[in-house]
């Protein structure tokens, strides 16, 4: 069995298909998917601060029933889809490179834009809450006070960031230790037993949903719901967690990869009503709200995870210039869209225009001025590997498209 001080194993037939794009197709559709699911966050932002159900940090006094409501149904699971992602290409390098290189590949690739940004980003973040509560005079003062108390203030949309960095951690711990934990065989017995009786597979993803109910009620009874000032949620964490290692089990067994990521209509149907019925629960405040809404994080998470990588696999399975734009400039693009969303939000409270408006004025400018900050850095590999966790190549010395390999679907 492979260590960390002896290069993996070469890959026996299975593992061969697996490391390869599905049916020799490439891995376009995933490099746009989870591009796609990071650029959403523009418009989801920007809705936040015409949302109804809650005061953001910028907060108009003008708001939109409508896009309340898609927010609340993007929100069940477009995180949750990128999450699994993540496990899906985690364990595939994981076995193909071994869990040391993997983790401090992925340490640099994460670690260094969340450094980035919360010594960046979050700072312009922080003091456009502050402008929008109390004036530009309360621009310093906001900022000391949040320095004094560090909170979610400070990792508004850098969260999935540590979350991330947590659960690649956990996987490359458990692939280290698979051996004594015999995890391998564990995995394998629990897939074939699975394939036996398909039903088990429903009963399993209740379980999951049953499991983030307890860890959500223990929360609540150890006053444990929100910790670090609202930084790590530890229902929430754990949810997304079990997402995670769903996709690294799709990954796993290239059977089940191929077969999750063909349409489904029924299953597509299920996912369509689980997300509307979340999106409602999300709304509620009382118990039984809280807990259908923790209850079906992993089920909304892993059925719409189905429908959006069949649908993409189905209709996005193509490289053209937008899209390798799309996925060159993804990164970069969500860490500094909030700092536009949220100053160009400012500006527009006291602009007497319908919200809808507002919002399509904020999400195109938002967009435009991210793609433009992404094409001033791209010009310089430290800022590159700053904002990316890359140090880009020479031109000239470019290798394939990155929708050619399993490594550049993670870049």
């Amino acid at each position: 069995m492979p260590t960390e001080a002896t290069p993996p194993m070469p890959a026996d037939g299975a593992e061969r298909a697996l490391l390869r794009p599905i049916r020799g197709q490439r891995w376009d559709y995933l490099d746009q998917l989870r591009a796609i699911l990071m650029l959403a966050g523009i418009p989801y932002h920007a809705g936040l601060v015409y949302g109804s159900h809650a005061a953001w940090i910028v907060a108009s006094p003008d708001h939109s029933e409508v896009f309340t409501w898609l927010l609340q149904f993007s929100h069940t699971f477009r995180m949750p889809a990128f999450f699994l992602l993540a496990g899906l290409f985690g364990m595939l390098l994981v076995r193909r490179r071994g869990s040391g290189a993997w983790w401090r590949d992925r340490l640099r690739r994460l670690g260094l834009p969340l450094a980035t940004s919360l010594a960046l980003v979050s700072p312009l973040l922080v003091l456009a809450g502050a402008v929008a509560q109390g004036g530009p005079e309360n621009a310093v003062p906001g900022l000391l006070q949040a320095m004094r108390n560090p909170g979610a203030d400070w990792t508004v949309h850098l969260w999935f960031l540590i979350y991330l960095l947590l659960y690649v951690s956990l996987l490359a711990g458990l692939w280290q230790l698979r051996g004594s934990l015999r995890l391998e065989q564990g995995l394998a017995a629990f897939q074939d037993a699975v394939e036996r009786r398909p039903a088990w597979g429903g009963l399993a993803l209740l379980g999951l949903g049953a499991a983030t109910l307890v860890v959500a009620a223990a929360g609540k009874l150890l006053n444990a719901s929100y910790l670090l000032g609202g930084i790590f949620i530890p229902a929430e964490f754990f949810a997304n967690g079990l997402v995670f290692l769903c996709g690294a089990l799709l990954a796993y067994r290239p059977t089940w990869l191929e077969a999750f990521t063909r349409p489904r209509w029924s299953i597509w149907a299920v996912a369509l009503g689980a997300a509307a019925l979340m999106a409602v629960c999300q709304e509620g405040e009382g118990d039984a709200s809280r807990a259908a809404t923790y209850f079906l994080m992993p089920i909304v998470g892993i059925l719409f995870s189905h429908l959006l990588l069949s649908g993409a696999r189905r209709w996005l399975d193509r490289s053209t210039p937008l899209s390798k734009a799309m996925v060159e400039g993804a990164m970069t693009i969500y860490l500094v869209h909030v700092v536009f969303v949220l100053w160009l939000s400012v500006a527009f409270l006291k602009i007497p225009l319908p919200p809808l408006l507002e919002i399509l004025i904020i999400v195109t400018l938002s967009a435009v001025l991210s793609c433009g900050f992404h094409r001033l850095i791209r010009r310089s590999p430290p800022l590159m590997l700053l904002f990316n966790g890359v140090w880009p190549a020479p031109r000239w010395k470019e290798a394939a498209p990155p929708s050619q390999t399993v490594s550049g679907t993670l870049s």
